[in-house]
């Protein structure tokens, strides 16, 4: 009887030991995927481009309140474009028609190798 319940109990800690280490590196799997995901989220490229580019903005569009603009940026051929972004939802008239804003987007362009400025514009 003595041995049966010793060979019982030493298979309940193998078994919760086993559980154990299963669940660890689950959440450790978990924790490491989570953290990658928001690391590549965060591209600090962009994140220098889009400080850059809205110093530009703001100096040469001084009217706009850039701390409330939404701005973006993108790189295309070693170019940045930093440019607000234009809300494109319809605008309801009294008429029941709806308007569309096109175009609007201040932006500026710049050198990702040297910050020389290409050029600034709105789009249309």
């Amino acid at each position: 009887m003595n041995k049966t319940i010793l060979l019982i109990s030493i298979i309940l800690v193998i078994a919760f030991s086993v559980i154990a280490l299963i669940v660890t590196v689950t959440n450790s799997n978990r924790s490491n995927t989570e953290n990658n995901a928001k690391q590549e989220d965060v591209n600090p490229e962009k994140e220098e481009a889009l400080k850059i580019g809205k110093a530009l903005l703001e100096e040469h569009f001084p009217n706009m309140n850039w701390d409330e603009e939404p701005i973006d940026a993108e790189e295309i051929n070693g170019i940045w474009k930093v440019y607000n972004v234009v809300n494109r939802e319809p605008i309801p008239l009294e008429s029941g028609k709806s308007l569309y804003l096109l175009g609007g987007e201040l932006y500026v362009m710049f050198r990702k190798d040297t910050g020389e400025v290409v050029r600034f514009g709105v789009n249309d």
